[in-house]
């Protein structure tokens, strides 16, 4: 992060609460930097005197976690949603302190291999916990000290947050302090303690302590430039980075730095340590660079530096060129040049006879060739990041053919026709797909498809030119003729003829056109008041089939009921039961013995009585049953009586 300041150059020890206020120039890589980690993080140990909790922490507790609500003093529930860290990374982790009437450290640590005479920051991140009505609308407002000592308690520098105000949402600040190393103290002990005035309240997040290096401002360049460079591996003009820092060490001196892992670790560059760095070339591959200042005395001290912003550098690899080829063209016809690439920003074509396209469109043609087309054609492509490509094709120019075809007709489904094309120059055939042809590699094979097909025939001399040509043959379909299963109704009573008709272009119609809804309809509605036979006749148009077929409607004064049936498996009248009705719906129908036990039941009107119960064969007598029926009008019919089984 980059940093200003309010003071004027002067390098004494201070305590301000923002680090914006802290550092007029860059900060070094972190010294110590708790950030509090992710899932699964563990707080070291004697870094804290506050307890540590398992979820919302009561006082003098603490809790590590990246999503908490719930939580407020005395558990009245009123702290704020605590959900992500201060990044806004949703996994990250924060401290969660509930510091209500219990004075203690929050975090300590020792800051080691330290400079003398050079400037330094300790800061935090800080938010406030509480809502307005957190305690009753009158809470402890929470507040830190910052503390620099010396290993002997001497301390170096302290600051305090002030009070932080309540609010209903988290609001992110930091704070902190800076100072300056005395002479021989390398290390430092760093300390954020509270110490509230009893009551309720005190609660407060931390999040992401820094101790780094504070020194001037650090810039580098690419091309005047802190953008970073993307180039293409083929790229001429060298990377040239310049560094410049603004006045602030006695003997500045200063070291560039790389990172392969985008800046989470950089490794000094063996002997750049000029202002000026040329990147070497490379082919691929990213890299970050940055150059970090020091005092001569400690430029090789890690936590004595101060960096500059770093810049990014990307190598594109060159896409792919292909080999110079030689493309075959057919006089009088047009001719696609090879695809380019469809990557490419920009195209260029250039040929004989002035030849040029530079459209967006990848297909290149060129149209109605002659033999003085016939020469060099190049490609020139144009990609991201420079890139560029140069292709070369030679174009040699033979004698065309032009093929003919006689248009097929429609045929109907299992007949043949013969497909028939010549060509002006002669040479070889080929049809695509094969199926259903008696050969695919002759001008005139015969052809039997089982579906409309659409073939392609092609053409090729002798030189290689090609042409080609499209014939389609409509397959239509045979007639499919079912007038459906006989019906039996009663009188007065209406069926539905259940026919199907299948086939391309069918005329058909229902005779005779009495006691029928419609003759051109597949399934009619019928009402005879006597047997009737209907016929169906129907007819392809396109010469697919006629024929005709016919369906029996038996017509019934009334239900016609068995009195009588003989159970002894000779296939004859072995089951009792109602002839069915195509009309109408088994409701139920139930056979008792003669003392009223209730001996069968059933729903199917399909279904029968064998004359058992329970796999127990009943003797021969009267039996009587009981049968209900319901027509698609919702007319009930019940019907009882007797029915005498035979042996």
């Amino acid at each position: 992060m980059k940093y200003s300041i309010l003071f004027a150059g002067l390098l004494f020890c201070f305590a301000i609460k923002a680090t914006a206020q802290l550092c007029n120039g860059n900060l070094g890589d972190p010294i110590l930097n708790m950030t509090f980690g992710a899932k699964g993080f563990v707080m070291p140990k004697n870094t804290t005197t506050f307890e540590q909790a398992g979820g919302c922490p009561n006082k003098g507790q603490f809790v590590i976690s990246s999503f908490l609500f719930g939580c407020g003093s005395n558990n009245d529930h009123s702290w704020i949603k605590m959900i992500g860290d201060h990044t806004r990374d949703l996994d990250g982790n924060y401290m969660l302190i509930n510091a209500e009437s219990t004075p203690g450290t929050i975090y300590t640590d020792t800051a080691k291999d330290l400079c003398d005479n050079t400037n330094y920051v300790f800061t935090a991140w800080v938010s406030n916990a509480m809502q307005n009505f957190t305690c009753g609308g009158n809470p402890v407002l929470a507040n830190l000290t910052f503390t620099v000592k010396k290993l002997d308690g001497t301390v170096l520098s302290t600051s305090s947050t002030g009070d932080i105000p309540v609010a209903d949402d988290r609001i992110w600040k930091q704070y902190g302090l800076a100072f300056t190393t005395p002479a021989n103290t390398p290390e430092v002990i760093v300390s954020i303690t509270t110490n509230p005035t009893y009551g309720c309240g005190s609660g407060f997040v931390i999040d992401d302590i820094t101790f780094r290096s504070c020194g001037p401002l650090v810039t580098v360049t690419l091309d005047g430039a802190t953008d970073g460079g993307n180039v293409c591996a083929d790229y001429t003009n060298p990377f040239i980075l310049q560094g410049t820092y603004s006045a602030y060490y006695n003997d500045p001196a200063v070291q560039w730095q790389s990172s392969v892992d985008t800046g989470k670790t950089w490794q000094d560059i063996p002997g750049e340590t000029t202002t000026t760095y040329a990147i070497p070339r490379r082919m691929t591959g990213v890299i970050n660079y940055r150059m970090v200042v020091a005092e001569r005395a400690n430029i090789n001290s890690l936590n004595c530096r101060t960096a500059s912003n770093d810049i990014y550098t990307e190598i594109h690899p060159v896409p792919l060129h292909n080999p110079p080829q030689n493309i075959l063209g057919c006089l009088d016809k047009n001719l696609i040049l090879p695809a380019t690439d469809p990557s490419a920003l920009q195209i260029l074509w250039k040929g004989p006879n002035n030849y040029s396209y530079s459209l967006a469109d990848p297909l290149a043609v060129v149209p109605s060739i002659k033999y003085a087309d016939t020469g060099l054609y190049t490609l020139k492509q144009n990609f991201y990041f420079g890139c560029t490509t140069f292709d070369s094709f030679f174009l040699k120019i033979y004698p065309s053919t032009t093929i003919s075809a006689i248009p097929p007709h429609p045929v109907c489904e299992g007949a043949s026709q013969q497909l028939s094309v010549s060509s002006s120059g002669g040479g070889t055939y080929q049809w695509y797909p094969s199926t259903g042809l008696s050969n695919d590699a002759i001008p005139n094979p015969i052809a039997r498809p089982t579906d409309s097909t659409e073939y392609k025939v092609v053409v090729t001399n002798s030189f290689g030119c090609k042409d080609s040509a499209y014939l389609t043959i409509n397959v239509y379909r045979n007639l499919e003729l079912n007038a459906g299963i006989d019906k039996v109704i009663l009188a007065g009573d209406t069926a539905t003829l259940d026919a199907t008709i299948k086939g391309t272009a069918i005329d058909f119609t229902w005779s005779p056109p009495t006691a029928i809804s419609d003759v051109h309809a597949i399934r009619p509605k019928v009402f005879p008041i006597e047997g009737t036979e209907y016929t169906v006749s129907a007819t392809s148009t396109v010469g697919c089939g006629s024929g005709m077929d016919k369906v029996l409607v038996t017509v019934y004064k009334g239900i016609k009921i068995p009195n009588a049936f003989t159970p002894n498996g000779d296939g004859n009248n072995d089951k009792f039961r109602v002839l069915p009705l195509d009309n109408y719906k088994l409701v139920q129908l139930i056979i008792y013995n003669r003392w009223g036990k209730l001996l069968f039941r059933t729903n199917d009107k399909y279904n029968g009585w064998d004359g058992t119960f329970n796999g127990m064969v009943q003797p021969p007598g009267t039996y009587v049953y009981h049968l209900e029926l319901v027509s698609d009008q919702n007319k009930r019919l019940v019907k009882q009586g007797t029915v005498l089984l035979l042996r």
